[in-house]
């Protein structure tokens, strides 16, 4: 009899040990889990890096003038303040000193956001004589430098809709397309949707004035 009982007796040791085997053997694999749960959760909070802002294609013939570095580059220029950024590109010299000359200089420089139509200097050129005599004019070459200016961003999309927009001056300019060519008030295009800190340019073939 004492021969049974301990046999019975181990047999229950057995037991237990395969028991107490089993509890640690699924205590591992709770915490197992519990990791991998933590883990998936905080890869689920990771947010993508956005992907960089675009703006839209720059539109007209000559944008190729403008080199890809340097001070004169388009990344260059979208750093600088509107006229400090004109100033870069040796085409807009006369609307520049145009600009000094009316004490428009510093109003351009802050005022955000704005879209300048700028007159290379061969536009200054070849202007009509009435047109030269008002610019000698400081009054109204205040009025037609801010004929060119207006107080909101003009994109090529928008000009390709052929919008009217007044302008600075309080008179309205027309922005249209026709074919590939861009235009303001009829005057071509040669480049545009040029960004900079405060303003958006674009550089036409005429000095415009406003209507009477």
């Amino acid at each position: 009899m004492r021969s049974n009982l301990s046999q019975a007796v181990k047999r229950f040791h057995g037991v237990t040990a395969g028991a107490m085997l089993g509890i640690v053997s699924l205590a591992a694999a709770a915490c197992g889990g519990t990791t991998s749960t933590a883990s998936a959760g905080t890869m689920s909070t990771h947010q993508p890096t956005p992907p960089a802002v675009t703006t839209s294609a720059h539109v007209g013939t000559d944008c190729g003038m403008f080199p890809s570095t340097g001070m004169s580059s388009m990344h260059s220029l979208s750093m600088d303040k509107l006229l400090t950024a004109a100033g870069h590109d040796r085409r807009l010299s006369r609307l520049i000193s145009a600009a000094t000359r009316s004490g428009l200089t510093a109003d351009l420089n802050s005022m955000h956001p704005l879209t300048l139509v700028a007159p290379v200097n061969s536009a200054f050129a070849h202007v009509p004589k009435m047109t030269a005599g008002l610019l000698r004019n400081k009054t109204e070459l205040t009025k037609i430098l801010r004929y060119h200016v207006v107080a909101a961003p003009i994109s090529p999309a928008q000009m390709a809709r052929g919008i009217r927009v007044s302008t600075l001056e309080g008179s309205a300019l027309r922005f249209s397309k026709a074919g590939s060519v861009y235009k303001v008030n009829g005057a071509t295009v040669l480049c545009g949707n040029i960004q900079t800190a405060n303003a958006t340019i674009y550089i036409i073939n005429k000095v415009l004035t406003p209507p009477k």
